[in-house]
């Protein structure tokens, strides 16, 4: 009798010891009830809730399981994305350009910098940004921040300046010049030492120097980014060279509609008028793509040119707020490139006509290369960035999208072609906590793409 009672007894103490040492995990923060937009499989996810510990997404857990966390955000059933990354922006847009633009970014105005990066971007939802070429003078501050994110400033990556080959003009101040192939090498390892994983190459570069550029950072596994056109390296011959990741969908025009051979006929047909604006160059260069449509031989290599690139594997950026706005197709229309207070087109009735169709067809070529297997990801080079990838996130869906591509577009492809996607870019635990939850839900209407919305960055609530 005696022996039952400590047998008793004693399952009573392991059974005690056991519920008293079982761990209870307490988290940061708990956002409940939400659905969540699986940017990998292209899927929305019903009834979750997301589990964050410091800056890390912890786990993701059925909305009904009961969880202890230090903060609650109760999602009331709504979308959950990643944020959005934007793979193509210039600092220079937004601290100032030419005359307007600081020398340095001093330490002690740092702050008010990065500031302005989360007003043109955080608010908007858009966690990540790369610049695709700055001034080298501002990369002792610009390394800081990417090597110290912090919840109320966008993540930065950096590339140095944009690489050119020598010219007999002044460069631009987000410009780099190099002399000669050993030189390119030369800057290249410069920027690997200083921590720099990301390249850009701009239409000036040579092909000797591309080459060598290329090939260096492939040898350092290091991310390279091109803007090509005007032929003087073409797109398909950077393909060749290695060039995986394009810039700006407009640009594929030129490497079959050939200036000196085409332009004649095509500004005859067109009544182009005279560039004498910026904005009028860049209409042209659209209704290059009408004149390409109309052209059966051009048709065929800008074709042949998509299957070489899916190939290829290549990416390219979108850039098409800018172009849509010269059309007023905008939720808001961005102040011409030449910085007027009004658009300069001064264009009549048929030339706007012919315009419209030629941005339509635009459009239509830019889904046909995705739907061929190209990675499109954002990238929109203009000075109000965050509202205008807003933007572009609409005219896709208009271009005939769907919001699902979308999504994976402005989030997944960006991250995987910038080859940060270890981290960002998808919903899933070890991934860090840059969350948009939307207080309507785009997949019901697609204009609410523009509805508020909550921002979580490193894991905490973005305060505007």
């Amino acid at each position: 009798m005696t022996k039952i009672k400590f047998n008793g007894f004693f399952i009573l103490l392991i059974t005690i010891a056991l519920f008293s040492c079982k761990e209870t995990t307490t988290y940061d923060l708990a956002i409940k009830n939400v659905k969540i937009f699986d940017s990998e499989n292209k899927k929305v996810l019903d009834d979750k809730t997301i589990l964050i510990k410091a800056d890390t997404i912890y786990a993701i857990v059925n909305a009904n399981s009961k969880v202890k966390s230090i903060k609650y955000i109760n999602g009331k059933n709504r979308l959950v994305s990643p944020g959005f990354i934007d793979t193509h922006i210039h600092l220079t847009d937004v601290f100032g350009d030419y005359e307007q633009a600081p020398e340095f970014i001093k330490i002690d105005s740092s702050e008010i910098y990065r500031k302005k990066l989360s007003d043109i971007y955080l608010k908007y939802g858009v966690t990540t940004i790369l610049g695709a070429g700055q001034p080298e003078k501002w990369l002792s501050a610009t390394l800081k921040w990417q090597q110290n994110p912090n919840p109320n400033y966008p993540n930065i990556f950096n590339s140095g300046g944009a690489i050119i080959s020598d010219e007999e003009r002044t460069p631009y101040i987000g410009h780099v010049e190099v002399e000669n192939p050993e030189k390119a090498i030369e800057k290249i390892n410069e920027y690997h030492k200083l921590g720099i994983k990301h390249i850009k190459i701009y239409w000036r570069l040579k092909e000797p120097e591309m080459k060598a550029i290329i090939e260096r950072a492939k040898e350092l596994h290091l991310y390279v980014c091109g803007h090509i056109d005007q032929n003087i390296v073409s797109i398909n011959n950077a393909s060749e060279l290695g060039l995986k990741n394009f810039e700006h969908f407009l640009t594929l025009s030129f490497s079959v509609f050939r200036y000196n051979e085409h332009y004649s006929d095509f500004a005859d047909k067109y009544n182009i008028g005279e560039l004498n604006n910026e904005d009028r160059l860049l209409a042209m260069m659209i209704q290059t793509f009408k004149y390409i449509d109309e052209t059966p031989k051009l048709n065929e290599e800008f074709e042949k040119m998509l299957d070489e690139l899916v190939e290829k594997q290549a990416s390219i950026s979108t850039t098409i707020h800018l172009l849509a706005s010269l059309l007023n197709k905008t939720y808001f229309t961005i102040k011409p490139i030449d910085n007027s207070k009004k658009n300069n087109l001064n264009y009549n009735k048929e030339q706007l006509k012919n315009l419209d169709e030629a941005y339509s067809i635009m459009m239509k070529y830019l889904k046909k290369a995705y739907d061929k297997g190209i990675k499109i990801r954002i990238g929109t080079d203009c000075r109000e960035g965050g509202k205008a990838l807003l933007s572009e996130l609409m005219l896709l869906y208009e271009a005939g999208f769907s919001m699902e591509d979308i999504f994976q577009i402005a989030t997944l492809n960006g991250a995987e072609a910038i080859k940060i996607d270890s981290l960002y870019g998808s919903i899933e635990s070890g991934k860090k906590a840059d969350l948009i939850i939307f207080e309507k839900n785009p997949f019901e209407n697609y204009k609410n793409i523009l509805s508020n919305k909550i921002i979580i960055k490193d894991g905490i609530e973005y305060k505007n």
